[in-house]
């Protein structure tokens, strides 16, 4: 289960994750900002959150138009790591949806027990806003 090179960074293991739901030539999924160590310990809640939210954006937010796009803004802030998901192009939200699936609740679990952090979902008119803040300190042995 140990990254590839290209995923021994945060920025790395997005982009690796994405692929599939954002191919080169169409960009749907861009990622910016800082850039911090990840190895397996951090990977593996990392990549259950991404893969939670990709998956849900494709069935029903962003990634399920041809149009939408997804933002995703990395930011180190002392001893934590931000990530800001951003969905745009999509249908529009009313809001939560009526009940929280087992992904979900697995995803809030493994990112608060494994990296110490934060999951909160913000469900605005015009796409799904998820801000993660995490532990730089758990997502890599070298943090």
């Amino acid at each position: 289960s140990r990254p590839s090179i290209s995923a021994s960074t945060l920025q790395g293991l997005l982009r690796e994750l994405s692929r599939p739901y954002s191919p080169a030539d169409e960009r749907r999924i861009n990622i910016a900002g800082d850039d911090v160590p990840v190895d397996d310990r951090g990977a593996t809640p990392i990549a259950l959150a991404f893969h939670e939210l990709a998956t849900n954006a494709s069935k029903y937010g962003a990634l399920s138009t041809a149009t939408g796009g997804v933002d995703l803004r990395i930011s180190r802030v002392g001893p934590s790591v931000k990530i800001v998901w951003i969905e745009s192009g999509g249908p529009p939200l009313a809001g939560p949806p009526e009940r929280s699936g087992f992904g979900s609740r697995l995803t809030e679990m493994s990112i608060a027990q494994q990296l110490g952090g934060t999951f909160t979902r913000q469900w605005k008119p015009d796409g799904l806003k998820v801000e993660i803040e995490i532990l730089a300190e758990r997502l890599s042995r070298s943090s």
